[in-house]
């Protein structure tokens, strides 16, 4: 790649370049848990959804030893609430 062209990949910040790679690697993984709620987490559930990879994973609200595995996954998973499942399903 020319060095003019990498400062524009690699400047200060989330470059697109970064975004991308993030939503591609998550969309492909085995398992996904997000960090936070967002549109980036609606996008990749989606994507998922579409690719048939459901195994999503929510950070459990309360530290509690008799938490269950479904406090664990997505909403959108165990409610089939998100437009993917309207869409393709």
């Amino acid at each position: 790649m020319p060095s003019d062209e990498k400062e524009q990949f690699f400047s200060s910040g989330k470059t697109e370049f970064e975004r991308a790679l993030d939503l591609y690697i998550c969309s492909h993984s085995d398992v996904f848990v997000p960090a936070i709620s967002g549109m980036f987490y609606a996008n990749v559930v989606g994507q998922r959804i579409a690719a048939g990879r459901t195994q999503i994973l929510v950070p459990a609200t309360k530290q509690n030893s008799a938490s269950m595995l479904s406090d664990s996954v997505s909403r959108y998973i165990i409610d089939k609430n998100h437009l993917a499942y309207s869409c393709l399903c």
